[in-house]
C-alpha cells in the first residue's frame, strides 16, 4: 500500500484516491440505481483518470526531462527563509488567537455546544473582513505547503529543531478543530519515511496521524459537552438521512466512515444536480474563478457556497462552502473541455515538481494531489500551495535546512 507514496508513484496518489471516494461509489450506486446521477460522475471520474494518467506518461518522455532542465534555476538554501515563514505563519496563529472571540479547541475542552464549536471555527479567520482577510490566504498558503515544506526539509536535513517545529505546527492546527488538518503536517513525513525505506517509523506515523485525527474529531463533534448539550454531542444527530450511510447509528466511529467515505461522493453528486437545476445544466464559463470573473468584468460565482447553500441551507456567518473534486469543479466551470484542460494540468505540474528531484518538495507535493480529490484546481493552485510547490520546482534549487 505505501509503494504508492514512492517518489516514482507519487503521482498515482490522486488516482487512488479518486478510485476510493468517487469510482467505487458511483458505480455502486449506479448498481443499485440510487439516482440519475452516479453514471455520470462515473464517467467524469474515469475519463478525468485516463486523461490524467495518459498525459503524465506523456510529460515522462526524455524530451520533456530535457525541457525541463534547460530552464534557469536559482539555487538557494531553506535556512533562508525557513525561520521567516515561520515567524509569519505563528504570529499570524498568535493574531488570530488574540482577536478572535474564543477558540475552538478551548471552548470544546470546556463543553461548549456543538454549534458553538462550528461557529468558532468559521470566525477564527474565515469570517474577517477588510485588511485581515489577507490573514486567511497566508494562513492557507502556510498550511498548505510553506510549513510543511520547512518541516519536511528539515527532516531530511536531521534538523536538530525538526520535532519542536512539528508538535508546535500540529498544536496550531488543532486549535480550530478542523479534522483532518495534521494530514499536512504527517503525510510528507510519511513520504519521507518511505522513501528513505524505514517503513516501520512511517506505519508508526500513520498510526499517530491516524489516532490524532480521530481524537480531534471526537473533540470537534462535541465528545467532551456537557450533559445539558448532550443531544448536540450526537455526531450523527442532524445529518439527514441522503448523506448518512448509517441512520439510527450514534457512534463515533460510523460518524468518520461517513464523514470521510461517504460525504466526498454525496456532494460530488449534489455538485452535478446543482449543475442541472441551478444553472440549467450549462457551465459558468470561468466566472467560478476570480481571476477570469476579474479580467472579464463579470461577477464572480461562488460556486462552494452556492452548492453549500444548495445542499443545506447557508451558516450563520455566511462562510460555509462545499468542495468537490477538481474534475466536477472543472465540469461546471468549462464543460467537458475543462475536465480535460484540468486533468491535462495537474499532470503537468505533478511531473515538473518530480523532475525537481527534491525529497522534501515531493513530499509535499502528495499534499496537493491528494487536495486535489476534495477541491478545485485553481483554489490548490492558488491559495492551496501547489503552485507555490510548481514555482519553486521550476525554478529553484533547494539545499538542505539545518
Amino acid at each position: 500500500m505505501l509503494r504508492v507514496l514512492e517518489f516514482r508513484n507519487i503521482y498515482l496518489l490522486p488516482i487512488l484516491a479518486i478510485a476510493l471516494f468517487y469510482v467505487v461509489p458511483a458505480f455502486l450506486g449506479i448498481i443499485i440505481g440510487e439516482n440519475s446521477y452516479a453514471f455520470e460522475l462515473f464517467f467524469l471520474s474515469i475519463s478525468s483518470v485516463f486523461i490524467y494518467f495518459f498525459s503524465y506518461k506523456v510529460f515522462c518522455g526524455h524530451w520533456f526531462t530535457a525541457l525541463y532542465n534547460s530552464v534557469l534555476k536559482i539555487r538557494i538554501g531553506l535556512d533562508f527563509f525557513s525561520w521567516f515563514i515561520l515567524a509569519i505563519y505563528f504570529l499570524v496563529i498568535f493574531y488570530a488567537c488574540l482577536t478572535a472571540p474564543d477558540i475552538a479547541l478551548f471552548a470544546a475542552i470546556k463543553g461548549v455546544s456543538l454549534t458553538e464549536i462550528s461557529g468558532l471555527r468559521e470566525e477564527f479567520l474565515r469570517t474577517r473582513e477588510g485588511w485581515e482577510r489577507g490573514l486567511l490566504y497566508i494562513y492557507a498558503i502556510c498550511v498548505s505547503s510553506l510549513v510543511p515544506l520547512v518541516i519536511a526539509q528539515m527532516f531530511v536535513a536531521k534538523s536538530k529543531w525538526r520535532f519542536y517545529v512539528l508538535f508546535a505546527f500540529l498544536f496550531s492546527l488543532a486549535l480550530t478543530l478542523e479534522k483532518g488538518r495534521a494530514l499536512v503536517a504527517m503525510l510528507p513525513l510519511i513520504v519521507i519515511f518511505v522513501n528513505l525505506g524505514n517503513r516501520k517509523k512511517a506505519y508508526m506515523i500513520a498510526f499517530f496521524l491516524v489516532v490524532l485525527i480521530a481524537i480531534v474529531s471526537l473533540v470537534a463533534r462535541g465528545g467532551l459537552a456537557s450533559s445539558e448539550n448532550e443531544g448536540d454531542a450526537n455526531p450523527l444527530s442532524g445529518v439527514p438521512d441522503e448523506y448518512n450511510l448509517f441512520a439510527g447509528e450514534t457512534s463515533q466511529f460510523y460518524y468518520i466512515v461517513n464523514r470521510v467515505w461517504y460525504i466526498p461522493y454525496a456532494t460530488a453528486i449534489d455538485w452535478l444536480r446543482y449543475r442541472v437545476v441551478k444553472l440549467n445544466d450549462e457551465s459558468t464559463v470561468g466566472k467560478s474563478i476570480s481571476a477570469v470573473a476579474w479580467l472579464t468584468g463579470e461577477e464572480r460565482v461562488s460556486l462552494e457556497q452556492d452548492v453549500f447553500t444548495f445542499q443545506w441551507g447557508q451558516n450563520e456567518t455566511g462562510t460555509g462552502t462545499a468542495n468537490t473534486v477538481y474534475y466536477v469543479d472543472a465540469f461546471l466551470t468549462f464543460g467537458y473541455f475543462g475536465v480535460f484542460l484540468y486533468s491535462l494540468l495537474l499532470a503537468f505540474c505533478v511531473r515538473v515538481c518530480v523532475c525537481s528531484r527534491n525529497k522534501a518538495l515531493i513530499a509535499c507535493l502528495a499534499i496537493s494531489v491528494y487536495y486535489v480529490c476534495f477541491n478545485s484546481l485553481s483554489a490548490v493552485l492558488f491559495s492551496g500551495g501547489l503552485g507555490f510547490i510548481f514555482l519553486l520546482a521550476l525554478f529553484f534549487r533547494i539545499s538542505d535546512a539545518k
